[in-house]
C-alpha cells in the first residue's frame, strides 16, 4: 500500500500567523500536514553526506515542505537559511526554495534578474554614498526609493530630481548604507496583483490607493476588486515568477501605454487580499502544486529504487 504523503510547513507561528494557518488546513486536506519549528532545526556532516533534523523527525520522513514562515522566533536565520541549502542540496522539495526567495527580497537582485530574463520592468539602481544616490537620482528621473529588502510599502517614498529629491536621497543613503531607487511608473492610483503557483497565473486583483495617497498596499488602505487578468498580463507576471524560480509569486505590475510593467515580485506574498477580492484561497493552489511535486520526487525514487534493487538481483 502507498504511503501517505507528510507535508511540512516550516513556521513558528502556526497559531499566530493567518497564512501558516490557511497552508496547514489546505496541506492537511491532501495528506499529513506537520509542523516545523525553524529554530528546532539542526544539520550535520559525515562521510554519507548532510543529514537533518527536524526536531522529532528527521529529513527523510517528510516528502515536501512549505516556508510559510522560514525565521524561527529564536536560533540564527544565517544558520536556518543553510539548512534550507542542505535540505535543498539533499534532494528535498522546499516551497519556495531559499535562494528564490532571498533574490525576491532584495529589490536591486530582483530587478537584474527581471532585466536578464527581458521581463518589462522599472530602471533602477542602487547606491552607497550619497553622491552615488544623487546622481542615480538624476539618471532615473522621478523615482520611489525603496529599501534594499522589504515589503507592505514601508519606507517607500516618491522623490523628484530637485533640490527635495536630492537631499532626500543623500539622506536615506547616508542613513541606511544603501539606497535602492527604481524610476517610477505613472499609474492612475491603481495596480494589479498577479498570483502565480506553479508557473500559472491563479488569480488577480486590481489594488487602488486610498484617496490622496499613491501606494496601492492593502495594509496601507488599499481597496481591492478582482479583475479578470488579460492574456499579456498573464504572459508577463508567469514569467516574472519564473525570473526568480518561484513556485509561487506574488507579482505586482502596472498598465501602461506600453503594456504591463513588473514593479515588484514577492517571494513570500499575502493572499488576504486576493482571497477578499476572489474568493479563492491561495492556500489550495500552494498545497496542490507541493502535493504534485512531493509525488513526482516520491516516483522518481520509487523508480530509482526499483533500478538498482533489479540490477543488484540480476
Amino acid at each position: 500500500m502507498e504511503r501517505f504523503i507528510r507535508i511540512g510547513v516550516v513556521t513558528a507561528w502556526p497559531e499566530e500567523d493567518w497564512h501558516s494557518k490557511r497552508l496547514l488546513a489546505a496541506c492537511a486536506r491532501r495528506g499529513e500536514a506537520v509542523v516545523i519549528d525553524p529554530s528546532a532545526m539542526a544539520a550535520g556532516v559525515g562521510a554519507e553526506g548532510v543529514g537533518v533534523s527536524l526536531g522529532t523527525m528527521r529529513m527523510e520522513e517528510v516528502d515536501a515542505f512549505v516556508l510559510a514562515r522560514g525565521l524561527g522566533r529564536e536560533g540564527d536565520p544565517d544558520a536556518q537559511f543553510e539548512i534550507y541549502r542542505a535540505m535543498e542540496g539533499a534532494g528535498a522539495v522546499v516551497v519556495n526554495r531559499i535562494e528564490p526567495l532571498l533574490a525576491a527580497q532584495d529589490k536591486f537582485r530582483s530587478s537584474w534578474l527581471l532585466v536578464r530574463a527581458g521581463v518589462p520592468t522599472p530602471p533602477a539602481a542602487v547606491a552607497q554614498a550619497p553622491v552615488g544616490a544623487e546622481h542615480a537620482l538624476e539618471r532615473l528621473g522621478e523615482s520611489v526609493v525603496k529599501p534594499l529588502a522589504g515589503s507592505l510599502g514601508e519606507g517607500v517614498e516618491r522623490v523628484r530630481p530637485d533640490r527635495a529629491g536630492r537631499d532626500r536621497v543623500r539622506e536615506r543613503a547616508g542613513r541606511d548604507g544603501a539606497v535602492y531607487l527604481q524610476a517610477y511608473v505613472p499609474h492612475p492610483g491603481r495596480d494589479l496583483r498577479v498570483f502565480v503557483v506553479g508557473g500559472t497565473t491563479r488569480a488577480a486583483m486590481v489594488r487602488h490607493a486610498p484617496p490622496g495617497e499613491w501606494r496601492t498596499n492593502v495594509g496601507g488602505g488599499g481597496r481591492v476588486e478582482a479583475v479578470e487578468c488579460p492574456a499579456a498580463v498573464r504572459a508577463v507576471a508567469e514569467a516574472a515568477a519564473a525570473a526568480l524560480e518561484l513556485d509561487y509569486a506574488g507579482v505586482d505590475l502596472v498598465l501602461g501605454d506600453e503594456g504591463p510593467t513588473v514593479i515588484e515580485v514577492n517571494g513570500n506574498p499575502s493572499w488576504q487580499g486576493i482571497l477578499e477580492a476572489t474568493g479563492l484561497d491561495m492556500a489550495e493552489a500552494i498545497a496542490e502544486h507541493v502535493l504534485a511535486r512531493a509525488l513526482r520526487r516520491r516516483k522518481t525514487s520509487d523508480h530509482i529504487v526499483r533500478e538498482r534493487t533489479g540490477a543488484t538481483h540480476g
